[in-house]
């Protein structure tokens, strides 16, 4: 799901963003590394990691071993490193889930100015989610199912 969702983010991507897989992402002490980046800016690969600043959308595939950090604790990370968007897939039934929804269900969020994130989108496999946030993409969710 990760690579077929970063073919989908690479064909979409406007210029001056670009896509990277799995990188530390530098916030304080912290370096999360979510399973997608877009960043924008020249990075500087000397470094350990990419800096939150340049980072436009942060995006966590959810797995049963990774779900409790990707839904509470990434986020509030990404959130207080300033990035703008975060999205998080949800690839396994899950609570709050709806009877109607199908897996993946993709989760988007938008950082406000009180420096949280607010969900701007909930879609599930068989609906596009039409996305203009941090760039104007769509597409359906069941797309990423191998």
């Amino acid at each position: 799901m990760v690579s077929q969702l970063g073919r989908i983010l690479d064909s979409a991507l406007p210029d001056g963003l670009f896509m990277i897989p799995g990188v530390g992402v530098l916030i304080g002490d912290d370096e999360p590394i979510p399973d997608l980046l877009v960043c924008a800016g020249p990075v500087p690969w000397e470094e350990r990691g990419i800096p939150a600043a340049l980072v436009a959308l942060a995006v966590e595939v959810d797995s049963r071993s990774t779900a409790a950090m990707d839904r509470r604790m990434k986020p509030d990370l990404y959130a207080d490193g300033g990035i703008p968007n975060f999205w998080r897939i949800e690839t396994n039934r899950f609570k709050g889930q709806l009877s109607s929804e199908e897996i993946p269900v993709l989760f988007a969020y938008a950082l406000t100015d009180s420096g949280e994130y607010e969900l701007v989108a909930r879609c599930p496999a068989g609906r596009v989610a039409a996305l203009n946030l941090p760039f104007d993409i769509a597409f359906d969710p069941a797309s990423l199912r191998p």
